[in-house]
């Protein structure tokens, strides 16, 4: 009976130690990541720390760019972001009308039907340009406003341990643009799986709980 105890306890020590859950609240990252959005971020791609010392048993590992990460924001580490990961460090970042280079180099944009199945229930998606971005071995979907094509950006280049990452709703998103880079040690971990979703827009009638979006349930984060 000890025995079982103990290994529950350890399973749920290492469980908790490996995966950090999350609900997205704000519209920042749609249309890969929607407002109810429960999703899991693993931690260990970044470093495996036991919460009661700075013991890393697997050496940390650097983000990719394209990862989505979950971070404590630099404004307030009480608050944690998510956002995809552009730049690294020594990277040349550049926004010009809305796209954005690397290097000096355009990233791989492709235009998207509206109606694609990953985005065709975007509120007002006519309002939109969406697109299939492309950054290393990462393809994604972004969005930009139409009409609106001279936003720009740096160029910059990225310091030592530092990030800079943008939202995939790239006009309605509080980002790297506007308050920073992103230190390595706020790094939380990589966004990997959607579990559930609720769309609290769809509400019942009779108790007002949430819809469940049932094609998103356990979904890998692109």
């Amino acid at each position: 009976m000890v025995a079982v105890v103990i290994a529950l306890v350890l399973r749920t020590f290492v469980i908790a130690a490996l995966i950090e859950a999350y609900v997205i609240p704000s519209g920042s990252m749609i249309p890969t990541l929607k407002i109810g959005d429960c999703l899991f971020a693993l931690k260990l791609p970044y470093g495996f720390h036991l919460p009661f010392s700075h013991l890393i048993l697997f050496g940390p590992q650097s983000p990719d760019r394209g990862d989505v990460v979950v971070f404590k924001y630099p404004e307030d580490p009480n608050i944690s972001f998510v956002k995809r990961v552009i730049a690294l460090p020594g990277d040349k970042v550049e926004i010009r009308q809305k796209r954005v280079f690397i290097n000096d180099k355009i990233l791989r944009y492709e235009p998207v039907s509206a109606e694609d199945d990953q985005t065709k229930d975007i509120p007002m998606r006519e309002l939109y340009i969406v697109q299939r971005e492309t950054i290393g071995s990462h393809q994604h979907y972004v969005m930009f406003r139409r009409g609106e094509d001279d936003d720009s950006y740096g160029p910059l280049v990225v310091p030592e341990k530092k990030l800079f990452v943008l939202g995939d709703n790239r006009d309605s998103s509080d980002d790297s643009r506007s308050w920073g880079l992103v230190p390595f040690e706020n790094l939380e971990g990589r966004a990997t799986l959607i579990w559930c979703s609720l769309d609290w827009e769809k509400r019942g009638r009779k108790l007002g709980l949430p819809s469940l979006r049932g094609e998103r349930l356990f979904t890998l984060i692109q």
